[in-house]
C-alpha cells in the first residue's frame, strides 16, 4: 500500500505530555554505561535498533493511559524505550511503539495518525519544523515500512530535534532524538540509530 504524505509545515503545539515520546530521567539507573553503540531488541516494543554510544542504560515503560477499550481491553497499546545520553539531560533518543492502531475504516492507520504523533513529539521538545522528507523502504520479507523524517529546532537557541514517524502494517513507531547543543542532524551515531531501526524483535 502506498500512502500519500501531507507535510506538516507548521510550528509545534504545546499540549502533549513528556511521556508521549519517552523523554525521562535515566540518571538513577545502576550498572555499566556503554560508551559504544548498542544493538537493542525490544520484545515489549517489537523492534530492533542500534542506540548511540552513551545510551547503554535504557528505560522501557508501558504507561497506563486512558485509552478507548474494545471488549474490555485497551484499543491501543503504547511502549516507550528511551535514554538520556551519558545520563545527562538535554540529549537522548527514544522509540515509541503504538500497537493495534486502526484507521477510520478499521484498516491500517493512515499518515495523518502518524503526523499527529510527530506533532506531539515536536511540541514536547518545543521545536518547529525546518525540513521534511518522506520515507519508503522495502524490507527483506517484501513488506513495506514508510513514513516521514522531520528535522526541527526551537525558534531560539541551537538545539536540534529529529523525529521519524513510521507505519508498519497496523503499528506506528515514532523515533525521536534531541540535543540541546545542536549538530544532531549530521551526527553519524544518530543517523545509525534511525537507519538501523527495523520492526520486529529478534
Amino acid at each position: 500500500m502506498r500512502f500519500f504524505w501531507v507535510f506538516l509545515l507548521l510550528p509545534a503545539l504545546a499540549w502533549a505530555q513528556v511521556g508521549d515520546v519517552g523523554v525521562g530521567d535515566s540518571s538513577n539507573l545502576t550498572g555499566e554505561l556503554s560508551l559504544n553503540p548498542q544493538s537493542h531488541s525490544s520484545t515489549e516494543g517489537d523492534f530492533r535498533v542500534i542506540f548511540p554510544g552513551g545510551c547503554g542504560k535504557l528505560v522501557t515503560k508501558v504507561p497506563a493511559e486512558d485509552l478507548p477499550e474494545v471488549d474490555g481491553e485497551p484499543a491501543i497499546r503504547v511502549v516507550y524505550t528511551f535514554c538520556d545520553r551519558y545520563q545527562k539531560k538535554g540529549e537522548g533518543c527514544s522509540v515509541a511503539s503504538y500497537f493495534n492502531v486502526t484507521g477510520p475504516d478499521g484498516g491500517y492507520p493512515e499518515p495523518s495518525q502518524v503526523l499527529d504523533r510527530v506533532i506531539k513529539a515536536l511540541s514536547i521538545l518545543d521545536a518547529a519544523v525546518k525540513k521534511e522528507v518522506p520515507l519508503r523502504k522495502e524490507l527483506a520479507d517484501g513488506s513495506i515500512i514508510e513514513g516521514i523524517d522531520v528535522y526541527a529546532a526551537p525558534d531560539v537557541g541551537v538545539a536540534t530535534v529529529w523525529v521519524r514517524g513510521l507505519i508498519y502494517e497496523g503499528d506506528i513507531y515514532i523515533l525521536t532524538a534531541w540535543n540541546d547543543s545542536g549538530n544532531l542532524w549530521n551526527d553519524e551515531d544518530y543517523a545509525m540509530f534511525f537507519n538501523s531501526f527495523l520492526p520486529g524483535a529478534e
